[in-house]
């Protein structure tokens, strides 16, 4: 996930942790709408695969974003 989130830093300009937190939330909201590629997109990113909510253990400060916006 890190160097996604070094792309968006280098090409958009945004600050890494809001990189992060898109990457996460777009990660999310492709794992509700094709759940049967979770943990590939997990495998992909790096990340537990745990963090089906967006909201684990507190890392993500979005939250959920994704489910409060309806998708």
């Amino acid at each position: 996930m890190s160097e996604l989130i070094k792309q968006i830093v280098e090409k958009t300009g945004v600050p890494a942790e809001q990189a992060q937190q898109v990457v996460e939330v777009v990660a999310n909201f492709v794992k509700q709408k094709f759940p049967q590629f979770g943990g590939q997109i997990d495998s992909l990113l790096g990340t537990s695969g745990d963090d089906n909510s967006g909201n684990a253990g507190g890392n993500n400060i979005l939250g959920d974003l994704g489910s409060k916006l309806g998708f």
